[in-house]
């Protein structure tokens, strides 16, 4: 339950994604000041709390202009944001709520003046307010990703991806192949994840006996899309947070993992270890780091803007910016341009992003198959995966957009595509 504690600092928050751009993920619980008088309920209730906000910060931005004819100072119209959010979209007492927001209200800077504004503000939002949501529209995109998708597939898409942005997403777990008894009560998915909702994630059925691991339906089907990979030499660049090198040693092959972070590459060996998996992890750049062992495979989960995880991380809108995206490209450029030069004759190399822009996915193809003849598209059958065919893309790549898999839903964007390395190409 929330308590002004969480709600409070839930605003704190608040202001360090919006003013700071700071993302949520990046905020230490044990150690920020936000949290520091908040028990772990209360913690967790703060980053829901903040969550809920960002993704619903047009509606209630709408909505406060139907019943305030001047915009107050941006901390009242965080508590008055908040406070609709936990009305008309989490449904929560009103009284509660009310209460906590006039309070709040006093606690700041010359805010006493408007605790009689948020009072009857919310007051008025608990009595008609839900009725008037349920006519706004989403969140829209900040025009750095809405102009492309427009471009890309159109307004009506555009349209359906923000609104499925604005709903919360459950939890996709991928299964251990060894057939695990003890799993939590969910939804198998068709390409075999566990969906599953609410609650942490730590008490989850099966979680100690490393049945699973918490990954995105979309993020796992680069590695589903090799089909057999018993005993075959895989490298894994940019391999944090490990889902995907978890799935490769699960798959039997031996896997080679690389990413530049330790304290991210620590995280992944913890995995590797609750689940009962091995893999050889070095931390080094990709883009420096040098092997004369050449592999089956080689999968490359490319830095990138992110943006199909926005429903998962509805403070990305806040933080990140057009001007990130050159750089990104860049270093895409050069880690597939990298990637090549460690896969054998025959092999394959697996590109994939979370991001929704094809400037990040189906350009960086065409550019490196125009760049490298010695590499061509393989054909993914979509089918045999459980996939519909509209989810193919350029060079029989595959695109997940978030508005897919409705009636589960919804998914995480992605781009995945496939290449293979000629056999006559010498090393």
């Amino acid at each position: 339950m929330d308590s002004l504690n969480s709600r409070r600092a839930a605003l704190n928050l608040i202001c360090k994604v919006t003013d700071q751009k700071i993302m949520i993920n990046s905020i230490n619980a044990d150690s920020s000041s936000e949290l520091l008088n908040c028990d772990e309920l209360e913690k967790r209730a703060a980053m829901r709390l903040t969550l809920d906000y960002l993704r619903n910060f047009g509606p209630s931005s709408t909505l406060i202009k139907l019943y305030v004819k001047k915009t107050p100072p941006k901390g009242v119209l965080n508590i008055l944001q908040l406070g609709v959010v936990e009305l008309c979209v989490n449904k929560r007492a009103a009284y509660g709520v009310v209460n906590d927001a006039v309070n709040l209200t006093h606690e700041l800077n010359g805010g006493s003046a408007f605790s009689g504004l948020v009072n009857a503000v919310l007051r008025k939002v608990a009595k008609d307010g839900s009725e008037r949501w349920s006519k706004l529209r989403p969140s829209s995109l900040p025009a750095w990703i809405a102009r492309p998708i427009k471009k890309q597939h159109g307004k009506t898409i555009q349209k359906a991806i923000e609104k499925a942005h604005s709903v919360i997403p459950p939890i996709d777990l991928t299964l251990k192949k060894s057939g695990p008894s003890l799993l939590p009560e969910g939804k198998l998915m068709p390409n075999g994840s566990l969906r599953v909702r609410g609650g942490a994630v730590s008490s989850y059925t099966g979680y100690n006996e490393g049945n699973w691991w918490v990954q995105d339906a979309a993020a796992s089907m680069p590695v589903q899309l090799l089909g057999d990979i018993s005993n075959k030499k895989i490298l894994d660049i940019c391999a944090a947070p490990g889902g995907k090198t978890m799935q490769l040693a699960d798959g039997g092959a031996c896997v080679t993992a690389l990413d530049v972070s330790e304290s991210k590459m620590n995280r992944v060996r913890q995995n590797l270890k609750r689940v009962g998996l091995k893999a050889d992890l070095i931390v080094s750049d990709a883009l420096k780091w040098h092997s004369k062992k050449k592999f089956d495979v080689v999968l490359l989960d490319a830095p990138c803007s992110a943006t199909g995880t926005i429903r998962r991380h509805p403070d990305l809108p806040f933080v990140k910016t057009e001007k990130n995206l050159a750089d990104l490209i860049n270093i895409q450029k050069r880690l597939l341009d990298c990637a090549v030069n460690y896969l054998k004759p025959g092999g394959e190399l697996i590109y994939c992003t979370c991001s929704l822009l094809f400037s990040e996915g189906e350009d960086q193809i065409e550019e490196f198959l125009l760049n490298n003849p010695n590499m061509f598209a393989s054909k993914i059958n979509l089918e045999s995966f459980g996939l519909p065919k509209e989810w193919e893309s350029l060079h029989s790549s595959l695109r997940i957009r978030p508005d897919y898999w409705k009636e589960f839903g919804a998914i995480d964007g992605f781009f995945v595509s496939k290449l293979i390395k000629n056999n006559s190409v010498k090393i």
